[in-house]
């Protein structure tokens, strides 16, 4: 089978994704391993707009895969925070052989640019279509902390719950203690891509 294409979604606020975080040293350690990744920046930086970003990210994947006779939805998206939420909601619409949740929240947590860029329900509105995503994807890996200082334990387990994770380790949830929001490269992420491709 051929190997998939892994996108790098970053968090918002990242105008030179290759330099903020992890996401770089993922691309080397990925290249190096002739693992096929795009760490590219996606629009909008600053207010991550679902309207912008999903389009963006699938972009990405038709490029890709026109380029190398692969298919889109060969596709591992990682997505970190505001990446996280662009990755589900790209889920509910595109078929993909895995994603990478790294603190993903449910909610926009009462702030107003958060709601402003789409991702979040609002009341019965907007809602998380978690059959669409099972169906288009069967590979899902989330991570989480319980020191995360902008998105609290009880958002991710919403999450992990919707998509049907188990919480034991054994089937793609992952509260990893003292990881903060996962600022710092960290070998669980790089294991749990590598275990997709």
């Amino acid at each position: 089978m051929k190997l998939p294409t892994v996108i790098i979604c970053p968090g918002n606020g990242c105008n030179n994704i290759r330099q903020s975080n992890w996401y770089g040293e993922l691309y080397n350690i990925l290249s190096e391993k002739a693992i096929p990744c795009i760490c590219q920046d996606f629009p909008d930086p600053l207010h991550a707009r679902r309207d912008r970003w999903v389009p963006f990210m699938r972009s990405l994947a038709e490029k890709h895969s026109s380029t190398d006779g692969g298919a889109a939805s060969n596709v591992i998206l990682v997505g970190h925070s505001s990446g996280a939420q662009a990755a589900l909601r790209y889920a509910e619409q595109y078929k993909l052989r895995g994603v990478v949740l790294v603190s993903a929240t449910y909610s926009d947590l009462g702030d107003a640019h958060e709601r402003a860029s789409g991702y979040y329900p609002q009341g019965e509105s907007n809602l998380y279509q978690f059959d669409k995503m099972k169906s288009n994807c069967k590979n899902w890996i989330q991570f989480h902390s319980d020191d995360d200082p902008f998105i609290p334990l009880f958002e991710a387990e919403k999450i992990r719950d919707g998509l049907g994770l188990k919480s034991d380790g054994t089937d793609g949830y992952n509260m990893l203690p003292g990881r903060s929001h996962f600022f710092e490269f960290d070998e669980d992420i790089l294991n749990a891509v590598l275990s997709l491709c």
